[in-house]
């Protein structure tokens, strides 16, 4: 029996982190910006107000949308971990996944998620290899078919 538990791991940490990493980008970034742009708005004309203030609204609004976007994504990766790496199968799809994650991380320079997710990536794709050999093994053993 081949043991999925470090992945798993991996994973639910990766999860976990993306969390973390998105509730500090909305309520810590997001609000220093807000009030960064708030103090530009100071002591200027009429005009020139609103324009700062309709670039600060919009800045604020897609760093909420990122922040939720990573906060989405840290759930996805827990669910994933909880329902689909089971002991015992072959994960191809979740291991896309995973490289699909590291490489949006590396994109967007989040170092610590581009390293939990390649390497739980790389190390499903490793026991996928083991897990298809004991296969083969045990069906050849048992008589069945190659």
């Amino acid at each position: 029996m081949m043991s999925r538990r470090l992945e798993r791991n991996l994973v639910r940490i990766v999860g976990v982190w993306q969390i973390i990493d998105g509730l500090i980008t909305i309520l810590v970034y997001g609000t220093l910006k807000k009030v960064g742009g708030a103090n530009l708005i100071e002591n200027t004309s009429f005009a020139y107000m609103k324009a700062m203030e309709s670039i600060v609204g919009s800045i604020y609004i897609f760093i909420g949308i990122f922040g939720a976007a990573l906060i989405g994504l840290g759930m996805f990766n827990l669910v994933c971990a909880k329902k689909y790496i089971k002991d015992d199968q072959v994960h191809v799809k979740v291991a896309l996944w995973l490289f699909i994650c590291g490489a949006f991380s590396y994109i967007i320079m989040d170092i610590v998620s581009v390293i939990l997710c390649m390497s739980a990536g790389l190390i499903i794709l490793a026991k996928n290899k083991s897990i298809k050999q004991l296969t083969i093994k045990r069906n050849q053993h048992i008589g069945g078919i190659n």
